[in-house]
Order: C-alpha cells, then structure tokens, then sequence
C-alpha cells in the first residue's frame, strides 16, 4: 500500500477535484435550462439576458452567421465585424482608442472648420416676404454629409473633397446598405446578390482607393488597419473602416437634430445648448445630455445580431448560451419604462443631469439599460467620449449655419414624411429610409445680401 502511495494521491486527488467540479457544472447547466425555460415563458428579464450575451460574445460565432458571410463577400470586407480572428478586433480596437486619444481640441476646431465649409453649399437662403430670409437645408442631406466629412478628417486626416465625391460616398453607402438590406429579407440567400449590386460596390471602393491614395502612406490609422492588417497597399478596402466608423454617427446626427428641431417644451433650449457649444471645448453637461437623449431613444444600432447557431450539446457542454443564435433589441431596451421609468418614451435628456447640474453617471452604464455602445466584448470603442464629441460638434455647426447666434430661433420642418406625430413632438419613426425628403426652414432677420 505504501509502494503505491503516489497513485493512490493522485486518484484522491481526482476524485476531490470531481467534487468540487461538478456542482459548479450542474450550476452552469441549471443557469442556462432556466434561461432557456424563461425565454420560452417570456419571463427572462431582456437586459439581463442581453448583457450575458455580450459579455459571452465571440467573435468567432459572429463570424460565422449567415448575415457576416454575406457582407464579407458582398463589399468584400475584412474587419472585425466579418472576420472570426480575434486578434484582428484587438488590432482594431487599440488602433481606434489610439487615433481618438489624439483628437485633442485643436482636431476638433479643425474637424468643426472642415464640416462649417463643406455644409455652406448644402443650405439655400432665400428672400422671405416680409423682410429678412429663410435658410433651407434637407436634414439627411446635410447631417450624411457633415458626418462623413467629419470622420474623414478625424481618423484620417482626409481634407477638401470635392462636394460631388462627398455627397456620392455618402449616399451610397446609404443605398446601398438599405439594397442590401431588402435583399436579405426577400431572400433564403443571403449570399445572393444581383451583378448590378456587385457593380455599384466595386465602383464605391475604386473611387474611396483614390480618395485615400494620400492618407495610406501619410495616416496611421489607414496605414495600419487599412493597408497591412485588413489588406495590402496595392489591395486595401476603405470601407472595411468607413462603413463602421461612418453609418452609425451619421443617424446619430441625423436622429439628434430631428429631435431637438421637433416641437416641444425644452426644444429651444436643447437647440441653443447645442449651437452655442464650441469645438473646442469638452461638450457642457447638458449638450451631453441631449446627445444621450438622442441615443438612448434612437439608437444608430437598434438591434444586434451577437452569435451563430449552436446544437444543445454544446450548450450543455459549456454551460452558457453564448453560442446561441441571438438578436439583442436595444431599441427596446432603451425605452424600457423597467430600467427608464414612466418617461421612458419620451425625450428628456434632463434624466442625465443631476440637480447640482453635474451629469448622472450613475444612469450611463449597460446594468442601467444603457446599451447604446453595446457591452463586454462588443462594446464600442468610441463609446469613452469620441461619438459624443463627434455629435455634438456636427450638431453644432450645422445649427450655428442654420441660425446665426443673434437672431430669433424661428424655424419650421417640412416634407410629405413630416406627419402630424412627428410634428406634434412625438416618438420619431426609426429606420434607414425614414424622413428622406425633409427639411429645415429658419428664419434670419439678416437681408439675404448680407448673408452671401
């Protein structure tokens, strides 16, 4: 018996080992059939639930969902979004913070000065009857194109494009995000894609490699990300970057300053907050506050695919659901009167701010419902302050075009999109296709002479 000791350990050991193991795996398999069971009983609290998700997230499954496929093969991507590697999202990520915490105060009175320029030709003044004019701009117009001018210049130092190259960029990759869209849905194949779709792609990178035959050489960030670690500089693809860096700040420009142009008891107050904001200043507590508004009740990222398909074994073997199809609503989330009480559907952004006037942090974290960013694994990288600096300086510019600081705030929005619910001041209508064709109208007190 002594002779056979070191075995006899070792079995012992084994066995202690089993013990100890084995109710934490029975805890793990309990967790995920009570989850199951709940989602079938809709008793599942969904925050709970989304932020499991997330914070179990693989990039691997992502990668391998029918939907990243076809974006993969469609605009022939190679970013995180599409790729299973995980050490790409790490590369992504740490270049991204990189390039954000270099965008001091002076970046951004140069990004605000290149957006001012770019919207000039975008609002047309006319003589109002009655003395004075009117400045009219379409809103999705002007906030796609200021958006795109403003990424342009902050992650890649890309300045002076030429008006016509803005505008076709930006609504193409607008048209075609919505093509593809509809698609998908009248499709059991996603992969399939018409040849004319194909077309229109392969034009919109020709013409983006042009645009950045300067900033591959001369910028970090396309250095690294576009040209060596997403592609080569001979074979590289600008929207591996841009359509995730540029979609979703521009509706969250477009939805900010529908909301703040909509008819409502603090809407002066929320414009003047915004237009009198300067680039080179952090955004006060209560510009912050509208913009959080505008996410937490629009969010650019309504829903979230997270993960692939798995069979039940394997979920039973890893004792979670992470590898579980899984669509994150955060849209419902975000207005959920369980986490943002009896005001939930409404805009508020006075739920942000404390009495002394400070922000509320205690309201801006995912187990609050705070989902706009996403969270663990997927959360994102601009969510430390970027997209919110970004949305208010876009805003601001705009609005300091639209309505000259000395003059009365006097304006109107227009457009057979524009119903009476949207004018009344409530919820605005979510999605891509949504309030095309509609404008602002405001009022200078200025002669149009003086304007020009």
């Amino acid at each position: 018996m002594i002779e056979n000791y070191p075995a006899w350990l070792l079995f012992f050991g084994a066995f202690v080992w089993l013990l100890l193991r084995f109710p934490k795996k029975v805890t793990k398999i309990y967790k995920w059939q009570k989850i199951m069971n709940d989602r079938l009983d809709g008793a599942v609290d969904p925050l709970e639930d989304a932020l499991d998700t997330m914070h179990n997230f693989s990039v691997a499954a992502r990668a391998a969902t029918a939907a990243s496929i076809s974006l993969r093969e469609t605009f022939k991507l190679n970013n995180p979004f599409v790729c299973g590697s995980e050490d790409l999202r790490k590369t992504y990520r740490q270049a991204l913070m990189k390039t954000f915490a270099k965008t001091n105060d002076d970046a951004w009175v140069a990004i605000a000065r290149s957006v001012t320029t770019s919207i000039q030709a975008l609002i047309v003044s006319e003589e109002a009857s009655g003395g004075g004019t009117t400045l009219r701009a379409n809103v999705m117009e002007i906030s796609r194109n200021a958006t795109l001018v403003a990424m342009l210049k902050a992650l890649f130092d890309i300045d002076h494009v030429p008006r016509g190259t803005i505008m076709y960029i930006g609504s193409e990759i607008h048209r075609l995000g919505v093509w593809k869209k509809r698609l998908d849905a009248a499709s059991s194949n996603p992969g399939a894609v018409p040849g004319a779709f194909l077309q229109c792609v392969d034009r919109l990178i020709s013409c983006l490699r042009n645009l950045f035959s300067e900033a591959r050489e001369t910028n970090d960030l396309a250095r690294l990300i576009l040209c060596s670690v997403s592609g080569t500089p001979e074979a590289f693809n600008p929207l591996d970057l841009l359509i995730p860096a540029f979609e979703a700040p521009w509706r969250a420009v477009f939805y900010t300053l529908l909301a703040v142009l909509q008819d409502g008891p603090t809407r002066v107050d929320d414009l003047q907050s915004l237009r009198d904001c300067p680039a080179r200043e952090r955004p006060p507590p209560r510009a912050k506050a509208i913009v959080f508004e505008s996410l937490r009740l629009y969010p650019p990222v309504r829903r979230m695919r997270m993960s692939r398909k798995a069979n039940i074994q394997q979920a039973v073997r890893m004792g979670r659901i992470a590898d579980i199809d899984r669509t994150i609503d955060a849209e419902a989330i975000l207005r959920d009167p369980r986490y943002w009480g009896s005001t939930a559907a409404e805009w508020k952004p006075s739920r942000f701010i404390r009495p002394n006037g400070d922000l509320n942090s205690s309201v801006l974290c995912p187990s609050a419902g705070w989902l706009p960013f996403a969270a663990g694994g997927m959360k994102c990288p601009s969510a430390g302050g970027f997209s919110i600096r970004l949305t208010a300086v876009v805003v601001g510019e705009i609005l300091r075009q639209l309505f000259p600081q000395h003059d009365q705030l006097q304006w109107y929005l227009e457009g057979p999109e524009w119903d009476l619910p949207s004018a009344a001041g409530q919820l605005l209508r979510p999605g891509r296709e949504e309030y095309i064709c509609v404008d602002v109208v405001s009022r200078s007190d200025r002669p149009k002479a003086c304007m020009e």
